[in-house]
């Protein structure tokens, strides 16, 4: 009985160790891009835009478009897999100055065939991963929203951590940002 729970021991730790050591053939990463028919929507900014927001209620920042950059990350696609993936990001800065910008960033993921977004704000990640969907389909309750006079249906909102929120509305982007510290409302 001491032998055959010895001898399953040794032959289970003789396949694991086969199975983690087995090299992976040397082959091209798979290209894995962004639907770029999604851009509009999720970064509605062009390399000359300019947006016109009102800090705190009393200063008035131009934000301007610092270009959309595109880059590539290797990646794995994770552990027991011999794949790796070329996953294509695109983002935008916009910035009124060092310390108060904004950025829109659109990737792809190994794992996934969904694409995902994300924020940059001074310098912080401040929101989780959004799928490309959540960004462009609204779902009930339809959000609608009044800054400074102006109002917007079909917004969304992404709320951050640790209390604040981003709104955006598809083809015109970011309207609103709220943070424990400032509140960012769009002008024009």
């Amino acid at each position: 009985m001491k032998q055959t729970k010895t001898f399953t021991i040794l032959l289970f730790a003789i396949l694991l160790i086969n199975a983690c050591g087995k090299d992976c053939p040397d082959s091209k990463p798979i290209e894995k891009e962004v639907d770029k028919s999604y851009l509009p929507y999720i970064i509605p900014y062009s390399d000359t835009s300019t947006r016109l927001f009102l800090k705190n209620g009393t200063d008035t920042l131009l934000f301007k478009s610092q270009g959309l950059k595109e880059t590539k990350t290797l990646r794995g696609a994770g552990e027991g897999s011999c794949d790796k993936y070329n996953l294509q990001q695109l983002s935008l800065k916009m910035a009124a100055s060092d310390s108060d910008f904004f950025e829109v960033s659109f990737f792809a993921k190994a794992n996934s065939s969904l694409n995902y977004g994300n924020y940059n704000f001074n310098y912080q990640f401040i929101s989780k991963e959004i799928f490309d969907d959540a960004l462009v389909l609204y779902y009930p309750p339809v959000i609608k929203i009044n800054i400074l006079n102006t109002v917007y249906d079909t917004v969304n909102v992404v709320p951050l951590k640790p209390n604040g929120n981003i709104y955006s509305k598809k083809y015109i982007g970011i309207i609103k940002i709220e943070t424990s510290n400032s509140t960012y409302e769009l002008i024009k």
